[in-house]
């Protein structure tokens, strides 16, 4: 039975990701110290409540086959509030657990970001787009995606997983859990009949579906522990960007055919408050083609037909 470890195991992927791999046959050993924003220890899985780079939890990772190391202090606006401390979690643990992995020639799969691109000279962006970070959270990511390099050249396998914007929502018991990105923000605001868009609207991302994020995840995973050849960078993106603007304006168009008797969505742009930090780029384009192709799988979701079963799925009730 294949041994895989995984920091952040309570988070929003780490969660899915650590029950996936126990339903398809790996022994999981999970590390998160449930301060994130989404802490949900995996049922049937063991967790070290501690640092990802403490002792007790490296002892625990001890005999894997392979790390899944998704464990940080996320997002634009921690990061930018509070540099040092994040940069404390973020870079200097990764280091320590790069360092305890190179000792013992433990494979890595780094989460990464799509952040630390920035605004590329050249479209579209692919695995091979170097580093440009433009703000601190993208820093720290690019610095952990430098650690993960120093790994792979003393022969130890190691990749770094790019992820662009996940969104989609899954069942853990009685709660649901979803990550708070702008589908599941929309999604919130229906019922008030009103959609904020932050400003400008016209910035454009790309959004892939959890359920094929984690796929992702366990096939580099796998490629790792077996010593198969990989990539020093994966690119987990769908390949087809939209502008927040447009994917209100799909909402709103699938609200007006799902309720069609009910008034249709207002559309507010609003204040930005990540204005000054959030890349605004009205250009964005993605190829994750040689990513996919080299894991031999495809993404299965479209943010179109997501958006209609996430409206659908919305009641009807709103108090405007």
């Amino acid at each position: 039975m294949p041994k895989l470890g995984v920091t952040g195991a309570a988070g929003y992927i780490g969660h899915l990701l650590s029950r996936t791999a126990l339903a398809q046959g790996w022994e999981v050993r999970g590390v998160d110290d449930l301060t994130g924003p989404i802490s949900l220890p995996p049922e049937g899985i063991p967790l070290v409540r501690a640092d990802f780079s403490s002792a007790e939890a490296l002892r625990s990772f001890e005999g894997v086959d392979a790390v899944a190391h998704l464990g940080a202090v996320s997002g634009v606006m921690p990061c930018a509030n509070d540099p040092s401390g994040t940069r404390a979690v973020n870079v200097d643990g990764t280091a320590r657990l790069i360092d305890w992995c190179r000792g013992r020639h433990v494979p890595v799969a780094f989460a990464s970001s799509l952040a630390v691109v920035g605004v590329p000279a050249r479209m579209p962006i692919t695995e091979e787009t170097p580093p440009a970070p433009t703000h601190e959270y993208a820093r720290q990511k690019a610095e952990g995606e430098g650690l993960v390099d120093t790994l792979r050249r003393a022969g130890v396998p190691a990749a770094a997983v790019r992820m662009s914007n996940v969104y989609g929502s899954y069942a853990a018991g009685p709660r649901t859990i979803a990550k708070g990105n702008v589908l599941n923000e929309f999604a919130r605001q229906m019922l008030s009949g009103h959609l904020r868009v932050n400003a400008p609207g016209t910035q454009r991302r790309d959004f892939i579906q959890i359920e094929d994020v984690i796929r992702g995840w366990l096939a580099v995973a796998d490629r790792l522990r077996r010593g198969a050849p990989t990539e020093p960078t994966y690119l987990f993106a769908s390949g087809s960007s939209a502008s927040v603007l447009e994917i209100a304006d799909r909402v709103a168009h699938a609200w007006r055919s799902c309720h069609p008797a009910r008034p249709p969505l207002a559309i507010d742009v609003v204040d930005n408050p990540r204005g000054s930090i959030e890349l605004l780029a009205e250009r964005f384009e993605v190829d994750p083609s040689r990513t996919w192709a080299s894991l031999g799988i495809r993404p299965a979701h479209r943010l179109s037909e997501d958006i209609s079963r996430l409206v659908s799925s919305t009641g009807p009730e709103r108090s405007d």
